[in-house]
């Protein structure tokens, strides 16, 4: 499972990007599932392809890294409660406001683009969506990803 050791933060402040990111993947590093290169990947990476992504209005970022970088698979997820800006995906100049993080740790790089397109699936899910937003119960937050397939 996906989320077995509980990366979720719910209603997380930050004051920009780099703080999230830092937040989330330290996270990551406490339960030992990253080498300690894993931020430095994930901040090297956005910079370079940025995760921000405008859906249905709402500001939803996928940072990850390469996965010589991930010990154990694993996603994270944070709410924040005031978005913090982040550059758009496919943008040079873009910026969204993002205000839920889903943090990629995959060990197996051919895992990647199949979660990416779960991910974009469950994002079309308006409903499943709004209720991420509001969410501040883990088993709740797993139930909604059981539903959306990511296990």
């Amino acid at each position: 499972m996906y989320f077995n050791q509980e990366i979720i933060l719910f209603h997380r402040s930050a004051a920009d990007c780099a703080s999230a990111l830092k937040l989330l993947a330290g996270e990551f590093l406490k339960k030992r599932l990253v080498t300690n290169r894993f931020l430095e990947g994930i901040l090297e990476r956005e910079k370079k392809y940025p995760t921000g992504l405008n859906v249905n209005g709402l500001g939803i970022a996928i940072p990850h890294t390469d996965s010589d970088k991930v010990v154990i698979s694993q996603l994270g997820f944070m709410s924040l409660t005031k978005p913090v800006k982040f550059k758009e995906m496919g943008s040079d100049t873009g910026t969204v406001d993002v205000s839920m993080i889903f943090m990629l740790g995959l060990k197996n790089a051919k895992d990647q683009l199949n979660m990416l397109q779960r991910l974009m699936a469950l994002f079309q899910n308006e409903q499943l969506v709004g209720q991420l937003q509001t969410c501040d119960r883990i088993d709740n937050f797993i139930e909604m990803m059981r539903q959306a397939g990511i296990k």
